[in-house]
């Protein structure tokens, strides 16, 4: 899944040509953030999503005020992108069971990752609505869950990986709802860290 080291000179198709340019001045008080995904004076465009969105981060990581903006829908457009989101999800036994379709995450192609970006590139592709189920809980009772289907939850987990790479540098460190490696349990310990601070 590892592109080729470097910037190609064009018109050379690979590599990463994801450079992002900041543009100061447009509102105030802030920079934007613009992508250029052409090196040289090449009209064919390679991009490299994963290179791109670790560059996102940084830019937000290390100036808060940088607004990210331009093309980020063509993040959607890279293959390597959902090879990526895959690996992330396809663990959770959850994510190999059948929505509203008899079909899974379990042996996903090529040919359907190819489908899918095709889709979104002609505005086509439509989520589906997911297959509720209830589940049963320690008391004895149930509780609903929704299922998406499987193609949802690829397309679903790319576009967190975008949001995630540009929000999660700016939340404070005391927010822990719907974070990596945050939750309830993280939000507790800082709590009792600072409760034996403060004694």
């Amino acid at each position: 899944m590892s592109g080729t080291k470097g910037l190609p000179t064009a018109p050379k198709g690979h590599g990463n040509r994801g450079i992002i340019v900041p543009i100061v001045g447009r509102i105030p008080g802030n920079s934007v953030c613009n992508y250029s995904t052409t090196a040289g004076g090449s009209s064919t465009v390679s991009t490299d999503s994963l290179g791109k969105l670790q560059k996102v981060r940084e830019l937000c990581q290390s100036n808060k005020n940088f607004i990210v903006t331009d093309r980020l829908y063509r993040l959607l457009y890279d293959k390597e992108l959902y090879y990526a989101a895959y690996k992330r999800i396809r663990s959770k036994p959850g994510n190999m069971t059948p929505g509203v379709t008899p079909t899974t995450l379990d042996g996903i192609s090529v040919e359907v990752i190819e489908e899918i970006i095709n889709s979104l590139k002609d505005g086509s592709f439509r989520f589906h609505p997911g297959r509720r189920v209830y589940i049963p809980k320690a008391n004895g009772g149930q509780r609903p869950l929704t299922i998406a289907p499987p193609r949802d939850k690829l397309v679903q987990e790319c576009m967190r990986m975008i949001l995630e790479a540009i929000y999660e540098p700016t939340f404070s460190e005391n927010s822990h709802g719907f974070r990596p490696d945050r939750g309830c349990h993280s939000a507790l310990r800082a709590v009792r860290q600072k409760c034996v601070m403060a004694k």
